[in-house]
């Protein structure tokens, strides 16, 4: 039994070390100097999500010098919509059998693009006003490539599914351990990039077979010397994430996991499997103690299990609105969490395809 409560407090302890700190963007303040800043947009069947992010921008307190939505053969109204609100629009077809969609539609809205700095946002992202003036506060501060979290909002009971995939993928990443770790990569839905040093990777060709162009750009630009700093939406940028079934979720986070993974830096990976390992064991170390009919230990299981609640808690509000009953509950969501998990490495490793956009992409990159 003392190793069993040795290994859960282990655990709680990693979790501090883990989500130590929750880096916002900076506020608006004067700029140095003003920003020429081309907001792209890569869109393949985003006819929901399109217009919302088109209003968001057009709120702006600080306005962009322009918008390019990339329509990526999209099947449904989103070209039309798009060319409703003025906005450049950019229909790509033909896509090389060697890039990816995404990647492919960012680079080519990259081409057309004239503004000295590169704003890529993903169709699901929300902004509030001053989401843009805080980006470029931050960029202005640090002089260096910016990259956002958003923050996960969610409506339907599916969607609370997403909050081990967010939490694990900000501890995976480095953002909010107290311990400095080389990022492994950025976040792909918000990059804010200087052109030049987007010329100096050779934009999105380093990421054009990668399913997960964010790691790859972020491998990229270590491998160049070009710092980058990873920050959390919080009020200022959201996304909602998967909002068309609980087949998405599984589709979405399958083709991310196991690449980033293998990405990890070893001691931040180690530091994550205690993590997971810990949070899942309390659990099962209460059902341990029960079928053996031991009062003491699950009483004092129980009340660890607590403190993972509470911990849970305190974290989980800082990346998403998920639901209190989803935090007390917690060993259902690891559960999808580490089946999803599984099935993404098994893919990885025998080169297996993954459907994203309705399209099939091999996991071998």
């Amino acid at each position: 039994m003392i190793l069993n409560i040795i290994e859960v407090f282990a655990g709680l302890i990693i979790s501090l070390l883990l989500f130590y700190r929750f880096p916002m963007l900076k506020k608006s303040t004067d700029l140095k100097r003003p920003y020429k800043v081309s907001v792209i947009i890569p869109a393949r069947n985003e006819e929901k999500n399109i217009p919302l992010l088109l209003q968001d921008l057009n709120k702006q307190t600080y306005s962009t010098y322009e918008i390019i939505c990339v329509d990526d053969c999209s099947e449904d109204n989103t070209a039309n919509i798009v060319s409703s609100y003025g906005v450049s629009l950019l229909s790509i077809k033909n896509k090389p059998e060697d890039w990816t969609g995404k990647a492919w539609a960012c680079e080519k809205g990259a081409e057309s693009a004239s503004g000295d700095l590169l704003l890529f946002l993903d169709a699901d992202v929300r902004l509030q006003p001053l989401a843009i003036s805080n980006l470029l506060s931050t960029y202005d501060e640090n002089q260096c490539v910016i990259s956002v979290q958003p923050y996960h909002q969610t409506e339907k009971k599916y969607e609370q599914f997403s909050l081990f995939f967010n939490l694990i993928q900000i501890a995976a990443n480095g953002t909010s351990s107290v311990l400095k770790f080389k990022n492994p990569g950025l976040y792909g839905p918000v990059i804010l990039i200087n052109r030049d040093t987007y010329r100096a990777i050779e934009g999105h060709t380093s990421a054009k077979s990668s399913i997960v162009d964010d790691l790859a750009l972020g491998e990229k630009l270590t491998q160049k010397g070009f710092p980058f700093k990873l920050y959390l939406g919080g009020k200022d940028i959201s996304f909602r994430m998967y909002g068309d079934g609980f087949k998405k979720i599984l589709q979405g986070w399958t083709k991310n996991y196991a690449t980033g993974a293998m990405k990890t830096p070893l001691l931040l990976f180690v530091m994550v499997f205690l993590w997971i390992t810990s949070c899942t064991s309390v659990f099962l170390f209460i059902l341990q103690s029960i079928g053996g009919h031991n009062l003491l230990e699950t009483v004092i299981f129980t009340i660890l299990y607590i403190f993972w609640v509470l911990e849970l808690f305190r974290i989980a509000g800082r990346t998403g609105n998920f639901k209190k009953y989803v935090i007390f509950c917690f060993p259902i969501y690891m559960i999808v969490f580490l089946g999803v998990f599984i099935i993404s490495f098994i893919k990885k490793i025998f080169h297996l395809n993954v459907v994203w956009k309705d399209r099939k992409i091999r996991l071998d990159k």
